[in-house]
């Protein structure tokens, strides 16, 4: 070999080692916060999070998070879910006063990623123990704004107890049958169920899945796409709500007032025979003695036709305006690893969806979880809904409640939302 060409050779590999340098480098900085701060005095910093867990739920992956660095300590604040939580994370968006982490809903996806208002996560490592189907619900355009561990399915639990003095041996596999059990229970003296309608109820959500979408998986999208309406989706199942629960008063507008808390309350005091529930509310019923309960789902007019309420966690999200951006992503990438994996399932007692994640799901959700969860038989509207979910929700909130009372019927109550869905559109 000619001496030029081996001084030629030589200077090619020394640029293939810049090259592998700088390469891991760009690695490094999609990856763990610790390895770029490796070797570095690191500064306290306080990480502000709101959440709609409470801080009692959030406590165990907190700790665990703090003790491993303890250099970041937490400003934690949180707002009840649905609409409470959403109102106060507009109004700090708005002021320019948001925390450094805070939850990314189906109900307000759209307004904070439109906004720009939160990190683009997908290129990040941690991301890849997400589901892939639970990206769809934080995502736009094929980019994924916040990270999500876990997923839920809901049913309806009940006291097996109240069940038991009121005669009852066998679980609804219809609608006509659940209803039966709604008035063997009321004939018992017993207060069949809960529901509180101040939002999208449990039973108008499953009611939908089991006869519209069983029969047309699309349905949701073909109503945004124009081609269908709202009220032929959503009329037979207002009927058939307003007939077999509110003109029976197994449901009664009273129920309007109740908030979540005071319904979980009232079935652990034995005062009601079913609430609409999901694994958020296990921690409060083990813990009362002598409960003794399960979950059914909302039964279809068909057999076999059984849908349960659920969607993807809500997931974390990283201020795009926050100076403490670095240290929020080290945070969400201790959400994926099995220690704040393990963790966030002790203070949740959420369904951990992760990937390579064994999941723990309590026995009276095992149903829940296999039929609803894993076989996708679940239906969440916000989640679906491309666009205003907002506004939508709350029409359906104030549709629901003015049939309750009797200020408006079935027929009408569907009509009120496609023209909220009109207005919207043409904004």
């Amino acid at each position: 070999m000619k001496k030029s060409s081996v001084w030629l050779l030589a200077l090619m590999m020394a640029f293939v080692v810049v090259l592998s340098a700088c390469s891991s480098n760009e690695s490094a900085d999609k990856g763990s916060g610790d390895a770029n701060t490796a070797g570095q005095e690191k500064k306290n910093v306080k990480l502000s999070i709101l959440a709609w867990n409470n801080e009692t739920e959030m406590k165990p992956v907190l700790d665990g998070f703090t003790a491993k660095y303890p250099h970041i300590t937490f400003d934690f604040q949180f707002a009840p879910p649905v609409k409470d939580y959403i109102a106060k994370l507009q109004t700090m968006l708005l002021t320019d006063t948001a925390t450094d982490i805070f939850i990314i809903a189906a109900e307000n996806r759209n307004e904070v990623i439109d906004g720009g208002h939160a990190l683009d996560l997908t290129d990040y490592p941690f991301m890849e123990v997400m589901l892939d189907s639970n990206k769809p619900m934080l995502s736009k355009d094929g980019r994924t704004y916040a990270f999500t561990n876990n997923g839920w399915v809901g049913g309806w639990f009940y006291n097996k107890k109240l069940f038991e003095e009121a005669g009852i041996e066998e679980m609804p596999e219809t609608w006509d049958e659940f209803v039966a059990i709604c008035l063997q229970l009321k004939e018992a003296g017993i207060t069949p169920l809960y529901d509180n309608m101040q939002d999208l109820t449990q039973i108008h959500s499953a009611l939908y899945g089991n006869m519209t979408l069983s029969q047309d998986p699309e349905f949701d999208n073909k109503i945004f796409a124009g081609e269908k309406t709202f009220a032929e989706g959503w009329t037979d199942v207002f009927e058939l709500w307003k007939k077999d629960m509110i003109d029976t008063k197994i449901l009664t507008p009273d129920m309007i007032g109740l908030t979540g808390d005071q319904i979980e309350s009232e079935f652990t005091l034995g005062n009601v025979a079913m609430f609409f529930g999901g694994p958020w509310s296990i921690a409060k019923l083990t813990e009362t003695p002598d409960l003794d309960f399960g979950m059914i789902p909302v039964p279809g007019p068909n057999p076999g036709e059984n849908y349960y309420v659920g969607a993807p966690g809500v997931g974390f999200a990283v201020n795009s305006k926050s100076s403490h951006q670095e240290e929020a992503l080290l945070f969400l990438e201790y959400l994926s690893t099995q220690e704040g994996l393990d963790l966030f399932y002790e203070g949740t007692g959420l369904i951990m969806t992760a990937k390579d994640y064994e999941a723990k799901v309590h026995p009276s959700m095992q149903q829940a979880y296999q039929e609803g969860l894993m076989e996708g038989r679940i239906y969440l509207p916000m989640v679906t809904w491309p666009r205003h979910q907002e506004a939508l929700r709350n029409q359906f909130v104030i549709s629901t409640q003015d049939m309750a009372v009797g200020k408006i019927t079935p027929e009408e109550a569907a009509a009120a939302i496609d023209k909220k869905f009109n207005e919207m559109e043409n904004k």
